[in-house]
């Protein structure tokens, strides 16, 4: 997939928002949800129990909605604000084993002047990769840790998966697929009203 190709079909599919994850539930509120990775709603992981626990949900929900060896995409990027640095997607060891395009750079002052100040960027990069259970433990770790984000696209399916510090965000193909997944899930959602 070109970089020209990438951003044909998000255009077509996401037309509404950039590829940033934490921008998802606010923009597709009508087919959006979220897990959580843990009982009780607990954020991270503390020991072995937990991490299993989470890589099982993670895994298996994930599994359920794209299948096993499905071409998926891989999206992250790096970013610099405030106390806060992800570095080139090729010096980050998690990241290693895929082969990254670069896409064109994200004007975040321009997107949000509220959040950020003039001339901080977003600079996108995706990977083609196959979503098989369990190999991509080592990234699901680190995005659940927060040291990195990243989330993955199917273009096919129409389906976001963007593991956060916490859990899971999920943009299905619509409103009524999104019921579906929210009750068959149920156990794991928040409490909460909004979702969150």
């Amino acid at each position: 997939m070109t970089r020209e190709d990438f951003n044909r079909f998000w255009i077509i599919n996401y037309p509404d928002t950039v590829p940033i994850s934490h921008l998802f539930k606010h923009d597709h509120m009508d087919r959006w949800f979220r897990i959580h990775s843990l009982p009780e709603s607990k954020r991270y992981a503390d020991n072995d129990e937990e991490w299993s626990i989470l890589l099982m949900r993670q895994n298996e929900i994930i599994t359920d909605l794209f299948g096993a060896n499905s071409k998926v995409i891989l999206v992250t990027g790096e970013y610099n604000w405030g106390e806060r640095t992800i570095h080139l997607v090729d010096e980050e060891e998690v990241y290693k084993k895929y082969s990254f395009s670069r896409l064109d750079n994200i004007d975040l002052y321009k997107l949000n002047p509220d959040d950020y100040d003039n001339g901080e960027v977003y600079r996108p990069a995706f990977a083609e990769t196959v979503w098989i259970p369990n190999q991509h433990d080592k990234l699901l770790q680190e995005i659940a840790n927060d040291n990195t984000r990243a989330f993955f696209v199917s273009f096919d399916k129409n389906i976001i998966v963007a593991p956060y510090d916490g859990g899971v965000d999920f943009v299905l193909k619509d409103s009524l697929t999104r019921d579906i997944y929210k009750n068959k899930y149920k156990d794991w959602l928040s409490i909460r009203e909004d979702g969150l």
